[in-house]
């Protein structure tokens, strides 16, 4: 099984961070990878070998100071990947893949602030898609249901979620069903100001949905306080012999 994988790491040069990187590829058949949150201004060619090892291709918006940054990285043996839009809440690019031809995906960072957020929906309809596989995947910095979120003040239903849903209904991106924690983000904080926030998520079109067969986990959370998530391509005729049980502590 071949694998795409996101994740806010909160600082790409962090060893922690690269040393769970480079596990995860490794483990999961990683060939396509999207960090947020680098810290990074700059990545030269040797500190993409010493954070993911050798044979990878990128692409990078930098870090403004220490904050943001986004880079995809992927194998060029497997896959190649051309950039058409960039911003530093979003990297959007068509993605070849090795006998899956072309996909669409677009790797989101979205910023806070809510006049902001709103440039990222503008710029994602120019690229919207019914005619090739488009996924739209990161850390939205947005809850859309109460059951997303745990501690803190209550959820709300305010502008951002309203946009933020209205988006994705209007431009038919489906929910990607996951295994694994329901939360993606935690403050990390003990007792009642702890926080828990489902914040990174995976959207596909029908055309995505409909030919391929793809299961989305929530991993470990390690070096950041949000999990990574990865996107499964199973194989034709896959059938799993296991039953998957996690407990949500």
């Amino acid at each position: 099984m071949a694998s795409i994988l996101f994740w806010n790491c909160r600082g790409a040069r962090k060893k922690q961070a690269s040393l769970y990187l480079k596990e995860m590829v490794k483990d999961y058949k990683v060939f396509f990878v999207g960090l947020l949150e680098t810290k990074v201004s700059n990545f030269s060619k040797s500190e993409i070998e010493n954070l993911i090892g050798k044979d990878w291709n990128f692409f990078q918006v930098p870090a403004i100071g220490l904050s943001g940054g986004i880079i995809v990285l992927w194998k060029y043996k497997l896959a190649s990947f051309t950039c058409l839009s960039s911003s530093n809440q979003v990297i959007i690019g068509d993605l070849e893949i090795m006998e899956k031809g072309r996909w669409r995906v677009a790797t989101v960072y979205r910023g806070k602030d809510t006049i902001h957020r709103r440039l990222i929906w503008e710029k994602l309809k120019e690229f919207r898609s019914n005619n090739i596989p488009l996924l739209l995947r990161g850390d939205f910095n947005c809850v859309l249901a109460k059951e997303e979120k745990k501690g803190g003040r209550p959820f709300q239903f305010s502008q951002g979620p309203r946009e933020m849903s209205s988006f994705l209904a209007r431009s038919g991106l489906h929910e990607v069903s996951f295994i694994g924690p329901k939360f993606t983000w935690c403050n990390n904080k003990d007792d009642n100001a702890r926080i828990l926030e489902r914040l990174d998520r995976c959207n596909a079109n029908s055309v995505a949905l409909k030919n391929n067969q793809m299961v989305l986990r929530h991993l470990s959370r390690v070096a950041s306080d949000h999990n990574p998530i990865l996107l499964n391509f199973l194989e034709e005729n896959f059938v799993s012999d296991k039953i998957i049980r996690f407990e949500e502590v």
